[in-house]
């Protein structure tokens, strides 16, 4: 496919009402700010494209993302990561699955390193669930959802 590659980062937030546990990313994009997510619709342009390589979720949550959760990466129809938990990857919990880093220490970030790729092809719908074991988030906070990887941009080449 014609066009630049790059790195890529897509980002989605969510503001939390009271005992939610439950979060559908990139679905609803209707009053967010550039700061709330960077895309306008839940799926790529025509030209572009993305392999993602890490998920990254930074909440102000007040458990924290140290509890159990279920994270599903859904592209098209075909549920790509289905009932992946985070929780070894929060604060010193277990061992980390990448085994690049340990935990974060605060219990508020997660990062987790992909060994087998996801990609995403133009023009397909994609949506990020996460589902927290525990419901003590409270009204106003925020948890934000980043995916890290190469992409491919359009590149206009010699037709300007």
């Amino acid at each position: 496919m014609p066009g630049q590659q790059t790195t890529r980062y897509i980002y989605d937030s969510i503001t939390t009402v009271a005992g939610q546990t439950t979060f559908n990313f990139f679905q609803t994009f209707a009053g967010k700010t550039d700061l709330q997510t960077n895309l306008t619709t839940n799926k790529l342009d025509s030209s572009e494209s993305m392999v993602i390589k890490s998920i990254y979720l930074n909440g102000t949550i007040t458990a924290g993302l140290t509890g159990h959760s279920n994270v599903n990466i859904t592209v098209g129809n075909q549920v790509v990561l289905k009932d992946f938990n985070l929780a070894f990857n929060s604060t010193n919990r277990g061992v980390s699955y990448d085994r690049l880093h340990s935990g974060f220490s605060d219990g508020s970030s997660v990062e987790i390193r992909l060994l087998t790729d996801i990609v995403i092809p133009p023009q397909v719908n994609f949506k990020v669930t996460v589902e927290l074991a525990e419901n003590t988030t409270l009204v106003g906070e925020n948890l934000t959802i980043g995916l890290k990887g190469y992409g491919t941009i359009f590149s206009a080449g010699s037709t300007f």
